[in-house]
């Protein structure tokens, strides 16, 4: 799909972070574009600054875990443009490290209710409509460099959402592919991006462990490499890959890169995965 200008753009976890980036960059590119994020506040500010720069938007509040939620964002982006060429399944969080029998029934409950389902949601709502439609369209799901090959220490219950979503829109993809569909699909799989998503307990809902007083930082934050990307490089790579139709959008530090290449070298060679560690990697 390479033209975009008045096209419609609908982006998930958009009011922060790579969904604010892609939200941005649709507009500067001429689409009509509706932000959808679980948190009112900053989302009405992403929309204002939007349309603070002659920009078409709307802002939808949704939580993506809810299926509802979910088509009623899809019913408002069709009833106010009629249409929908870009959807960006974007919304993720993260949680607190832990030893992986330590994650609770909730973390996972949490954690897959969004990363995952919320995925699932978003294609169920949309793709049947962009199908039918009969015009272009393309559908971006964002996983991780996690969801290629596990990620630090601590982090199962993510890195595990993250391969589902990369399986998933793998299926996607086939399954569009194979019906000659004018809808295609990618994966975008970002290294280290310099977002809020650390931070992303402070929207874990009551049932499911969260409240007033949580500790909302994760100690991988300040482990990580130092050359992280902005949001907006990433938003640059999404829209590069989506009129070049390419499936894979890896947006990554070239140190990501060697992790997933090794982890993937030591699978073929019969070896044990690496470990990581806090100050480098031990084979």
């Amino acid at each position: 799909m390479r033209e975009l200008r008045g096209r419609v753009c609908v982006i998930t976890g958009a009011a922060s972070g790579i969904g604010l980036a892609l939200a941005e960059r649709a507009a500067a590119e001429g689409m009509r574009v509706v932000l959808s994020d679980i948190e009112a506040g900053p989302l009405e500010a992403a929309v204002a600054g939007l349309r603070g720069q002659g920009a078409t938007a709307i802002g939808v509040r949704a939580d993506v875990s809810k299926e509802a939620e979910v088509e009623e964002l899809a019913a408002r982006a069709y009833a106010e443009f009629g249409a929908v060429h870009l959807f960006c399944n974007n919304a993720g969080v993260f949680s607190r490290e832990k030893p992986t029998w330590e994650h609770t029934p909730a973390d996972w409950q949490w954690i897959f209710g969004v990363n995952v389902m919320g995925v699932v949601h978003g294609m169920r709502a949309f793709v049947p409509r962009m199908l039918a439609s009969g015009e272009p369209g393309h559908v971006v799901n964002t996983a991780s460099m996690a969801g290629l090959a596990t990620g630090g220490m601590g982090t199962a219950v993510y890195d595990a959402s993250k391969h589902a979503v990369v399986s998933l829109t793998e299926s996607l993809y086939k399954d569009l592919v194979t019906r000659q569909s004018l809808v295609s699909a990618s994966v975008l799989c970002p290294g280290v991006v310099d977002t809020n998503i650390f931070t992303a307990e402070r929207n874990r809902p009551a049932e499911y462990g969260g409240g007033p007083g949580q500790d909302v930082a994760s100690p991988s934050s300040a482990e990580l490499p130092s050359d992280w990307l902005s949001p907006q490089e990433v938003a640059a790579q999404v829209f590069d890959g989506v009129r070049e139709d390419r499936f894979y959008i890896l947006a990554s530090q070239p140190v990501v890169f060697e992790w997933v290449r090794m982890a993937h070298n030591r699978m073929w060679e019969g070896k044990n995965p690496a470990v990581p560690r806090r100050k480098g990697v031990e084979a």
